[in-house]
């Protein structure tokens, strides 16, 4: 009971403080929205916005247990809170870019940086939003499916990290999208080519996967976008490996 009154409390000040966010414009209110974001970071998860960019996703689920159990409402929450942080963050950081662009005085100065750590820290958010949900976090209370998708999407052109690739293959297995589940797994897969030992251990994983894949109905597999005519071919492609 305690949890989730934590739970719903936590997510009426994040829906404030979303709401704060929405057609923001002036910079000054960006700035002084970011520092109040912060101060809810600290104040409920006690990791503000500087401690964040500094730990990696591993180190900051390992905040998320105790006694080897993950708490992954608590999980979920912080990683969307993560990930509206770090689209509020961009937009403040776009706009300096700009006022950096147009002063001739900044000469040499680096573009682009706005960008570079949002993707950055929307990978964190990734990684994070993905364990929670593996380990059967509470979709109801915080809208993570839409973020989810825009993380996704966001992130395709770019190389995720072995750890997200892990997740997100099994992930995918989870909700039924099969084909997404392959694509991932053999990109999980091909990270590992130049590690023989750990490739071996992959494989065999990968061999689970198809093979649970063909205990499942025409009709299932068909729904995941994976016809049943694939998985042999799946499977011989990750033998070749």
């Amino acid at each position: 009971m305690y949890r989730r009154d934590y739970l719903l409390r936590l997510i009426e000040e994040m829906t404030q403080m979303i709401g704060k966010a929405m057609g923001l414009r002036e910079q000054k209110k960006r700035t002084e929205l970011l520092f109040e974001w912060d101060e809810l970071m600290q104040r409920r998860f006690r990791i503000n916005g500087e401690l964040s960019d500094k730990l990696s996703a591993d180190d900051m689920m390992r905040l998320f247990m105790t006694n080897g159990r993950l708490h992954a409402d608590e999980l979920q929450a912080f990683a969307f809170l993560l990930f509206e942080r770090a689209k509020l963050e961009k937009e403040k950081g776009l706009h300096e870019d700009e006022e950096r662009h147009l002063d001739s005085r900044l000469e040499g100065v680096e573009l682009g940086q706005a960008e570079a750590m949002y993707i950055r820290r929307s990978m964190k958010a990734l990684n994070l939003l993905l364990e929670a949900m593996l380990h059967g976090s509470d979709r109801k209370v915080l809208p993570v499916m839409p973020s989810m998708e825009q993380l996704l999407h966001e992130l395709k052109p770019y190389k995720l990290e072995e750890s997200a690739l892990a997740r997100l293959w099994r992930w995918f297995e989870q909700e039924g999208r099969y084909a997404e589940a392959e694509d991932a797994l053999f990109h999980w897969l091909q990270s590992a080519a130049e590690r023989p030992d750990e490739l071996q251990l992959r494989k065999k994983l990968a061999h689970g996967f198809y093979e649970r894949m063909e205990a499942l109905p025409d009709e299932q597999l068909e729904q995941g976008s994976l016809p049943r005519d694939e998985i042999k071919q799946g499977m011989e492609d990750v033998s070749s490996l």
